[in-house]
Order: C-alpha cells, then structure tokens, then sequence
C-alpha cells in the first residue's frame, strides 16, 4: 500500500498526459451503441440514454418504417396485378390504418445492428444540435449563409443541397426525420423487404388472402422502389462532400469552424474537422461528441487549430453536449490546459488508435476482450 505521506500532487505535464491516454483508450471503446439490436432500443432502459435520446430513437425509426411503408402501399395500389380485394385495398388507401409498426411490435425488430447503430447516432446528434439551437450566434455577414451564392458553381450547388438536406432531417416543427435518403443501401434493402413482408402478413391474416397471390405484387413494387433511386444523399455525405470542395479552395479556416457550431451547423462542422483530420464523418462526429474523453481536443489540435479558437469550440462543444454549464466549463478548462501542454508527437500518438477504420477497430476490441477474459 502506498504511503499517503509519500505522495505528491500531480503535475500540469502528468494531467496532460493521462488526458491524452484517456483519449486513445476512447477510440477502443467506440461510444456507439455497437451491436445493439433494434429490439434493446425500444427497450431502452436496459441502455445509457437520456429521456430524450429515447423518445427521439422510438420517433425516428417509427417515422421511417411509416415512411416506406407509405410508399410502398401507393405502389401497390398503382399496380394492376394487385389480387381484386377491395377491403384490402381500402386498407391499403387508408393512411389512418397502420400496418407495419404494429406487426413490428408484435413479431419482434429486425435484427439490424447497423440501423441500431445509426438510430443511435441520430439521437445523440440531435441533441447536441438542440443544445447549440438554445446559444446561437448569427454572424453578420456570414460566409456560410454567402456559400449557396459562391463564384464556384460546385460549392454553390453543395451548400444548397446541404440546406435542404438539413431541413430534411429536422422538419418546421424541429421534429427529428430519418428517411430512406440517410441509410446505407444494406440497411434500405432489408427494411423495405420487411415492411413488404409485413403487408403481406396482413393481407393474409386480416383479409384471407393467399400469400402466394401477393408476391407478385408486393415483390413488384418493393424491387421497383429500391431500383428508382431519388437524388437525394445522406446528410454527412452532402456535408463532408462541401467540405472537400472549401478545403480544396483554402476556404476551410478556424473561422468557418466557428461558424459552423456557433450556428449549429453540426453536420458542416463535423464533417469540416474530419476532413482537415484526414478521417471518416463518423469517427470525427464520436471524437466531437464524446462527453468523457478529451478526444475533440486532440482532434483540433491535430489539425493545427490556434489555441484560442480551439478554447472556444471545446466549450461551445462540451456544453451542448454534457447539458450543463458549470461542468462544461470546468471540463473545457482541463482540456485546455493539456492542449497547451501537449506535444505535436503525444497527439499525433493519441490520434492513430483513432484513424483505424471501425471495422478493423471493433475487431481488434473484440479480440482483446476476449483475450482479457482468457486471462482471467
């Protein structure tokens, strides 16, 4: 046992660098709710998520599979091979009638950790984004708001597509909005094809149906919807694919950072550190996020940002994320002081367990988890 009289406090170096360890350590424990079925996320007291991280889970994916279901069921009706039931087909032309959802909630989710995954992200990124709404600092003479009318058609064109975007994902009301739009295609795939699943359960135990004299139909519409691609992207691509093209022009400064976040442009300012940090949208958005690791302070330092604007991104940062204003500022206050402290070397170190790609990542975890058991 260590002799209390022997001990010492711990030095500003020292500080620095467990802080940075702590920041590499994070990158293993990957802070998405990796391999969480869709079935725990409706149960989500079982999971650490805030009350309004549920609400906004159960919401988004509600609204999504309505979202396909609706449109598949306008498919169907429009299709001339469609059996001739016509209480089936008032069913189908009622959008008062759900279908879907309630089979869902009856037979059991998907299991489709990678929608979990997304539908966790979404939740915790927009309540962040609720956070920076309640402080936002309009600049005058914005040069975002300037971009949708930029001498570069292409920069031109990205803005405007990453405003609309952003209005897609949140409605007029600031309701959160998942569409098919912001899945990967995977993941599209296997929701339409469970949904289309679910209208053929119904049509057999609520109208007697034969499956069989579905398929056709329902198969038919179901193929046609995920062939006929819209022009509609993801939100991060759009933003990260606006961020190439600024860094590309030398336009990608502390100062478009800044306005990014004081106007809660957290798309655009996520996607703009992680192109200056060489990494993916999603690992930038974890080291942004991360309300218990300094791991956004090495990401901007990293990336050569000068110390008084990195001081008041992490503060803007952590109060959003972390809710409160007292701890926010006491945290931001220590990650300041390593950012001070900490050497272009010791980042650069902290920064390599994160520029791993995530597969490889969580497969490394894996092992190591299972060799630690092993061991014990």
């Amino acid at each position: 046992m260590s002799d209390p009289a022997n001990s010492r406090p711990e030095t500003a170096d020292e500080r620095a660098t467990a802080l940075l360890a702590d920041a590499a350590r994070a990158s293993h424990g990957w802070s998405r709710q990796s391999g969480t079925s869709l079935a725990a996320l409706m149960q989500p007291q079982k999971l650490r998520l805030t009350e309004i991280e549920r609400t906004v889970i159960r919401r988004l994916y509600k609204g999504l599979v309505e979202s396909v279901e609706g449109e598949l069921r306008a498919r169907l009706l429009a299709r001339p091979d469609l059996p001739d039931a016509p209480e089936f087909r008032a069913s189908l032309g009622a959008a008062h009638v759900a279908i879907a959802w309630p089979l869902f909630v009856r037979a059991g989710f998907p299991d489709d950790q990678e929608l979990a995954d997304i539908l966790v992200q979404r939740a915790k990124s927009y309540g962040v984004m609720r956070n920076l709404r309640q402080n936002v600092v309009m600049a005058e003479n914005s040069r975002l708001d300037a971009l949708t009318e930029h001498g570069d058609p292409e920069i031109a064109r990205d803005a405007m597509k990453l405003l609309i975007a952003e209005s897609r994902v949140n409605d007029r009301f600031d309701d959160p909005r998942l569409s098919r739009a912001d899945i990967p295609a995977p993941v599209e795939h296997m929701l339409v094809w469970t949904v289309a699943a679910a209208l053929r359960d119904y049509g057999q135990q609520m109208h007697g149906l034969d499956g069989w004299s579905l398929d056709e139909s329902i198969t038919g519409a179901a193929t046609a919807m995920l062939t006929e691609q819209g022009d509609s992207l993801p939100v991060d691509v759009i933003a990260m694919s606006l961020a190439s093209r600024l860094d590309r022009a030398g336009l990608l400064d502390e100062g478009l950072l800044a306005e990014a976040l004081n106007g809660a442009r957290l798309a655009l300012y996520v996607a703009m550190v992680a192109v200056r940090a060489g990494t993916t949208f999603d690992i930038a958005w974890e080291m942004v996020g991360m309300p218990d690791a300094p791991s956004h302070m090495v990401l901007l330092k990293s990336i050569g940002i000068e110390r008084a604007a990195a001081s008041h991104l992490l503060v803007t940062m952590a109060r959003a994320v972390l809710r409160d204003e007292r701890e926010a500022g006491e945290v931001a206050a220590v990650w300041i002081e390593a950012f001070d402290l900490a050497s272009l070397d010791a980042i650069a170190a902290a920064m390599r367990p994160w520029r791993l790609g995530q597969a490889y990542r969580s497969a490394i975890n894996r092992f190591a988890a299972t060799a630690d058991g092993a061991a014990q």
